[in-house]
């Protein structure tokens, strides 16, 4: 449905002579990305109402988008797969940040291990988003400075722990960055970009 509403909506552009016909797939390409990745915001935005935690997409967003730009992470093979692995996944990880429990140790758990993550692997690459050798040396630098920023972030909840029930849901979005990650590891048509 996303590529067939794109490939529409592209060829509109064409047919007005907005855009050149040499350049449609990637318009189309470049729509579906867009409508999907908003579908996502959306769905997360929606679970998150539903949960009375109103602004937690926005935290989970901010930790998960850093880190899966830079490192890599596993895609889906449709964007139907995309939106409901995003979608349960970001669910389940609300619920669970959701409970009642000191998250403080649990954070720097989890931002220790996303950091050894990036450093093991960082960045991966799929099939079809393939990195040039240059990119994959600035994503792994990036990478591994969005690593060490959120080891810092956990050294501060460490020592203020009243932010670690604000920051759960945070956490989540690194946790859920470095499965992405761990994730290619397990798939043979996906690998590690070369350094």
């Amino acid at each position: 449905m996303i590529h067939e509403q794109a490939s529409r909506l592209t060829s509109w552009l064409v047919s007005k002579k907005i855009i050149e016909e040499k350049v449609l797939e990637v318009y189309a390409y470049g729509f579906e990305l867009i409508v999907s990745g908003l579908i996502n915001i959306l769905l997360m935005a929606i679970t998150s109402v539903l949960f009375g935690r109103y602004y937690d997409w926005l935290l989970f967003l901010a930790a998960f988008i850093p880190l899966r730009m830079t490192a890599g992470g596993y895609h889906a093979s449709s964007h139907f797969k995309c939106i409901s692995v995003g979608t349960v996944g970001f669910s389940v990880l609300l619920a669970v940040s959701s409970l009642p429990t000191d998250w403080t140790i649990f954070i720097l758990v989890i931002a220790t291990l996303s950091f050894l993550l990036i450093l093991l692997f960082s960045p991966v690459e799929a099939r079809n988003k393939k990195l040039k050798e240059e990119h994959c040396k600035n994503n792994r630098v990036a990478s591994i400075y969005v690593g060490v920023v959120n080891i810092l972030i956990a050294v501060a909840v460490f020592f203020i722990q009243r932010l670690s029930d604000v920051l759960s849901i945070y956490f989540a979005g690194v946790f859920a960055a470095a499965l992405s990650m761990l994730a290619v590891k397990t798939k043979p048509l996906e690998r590690r970009c070369r350094k």
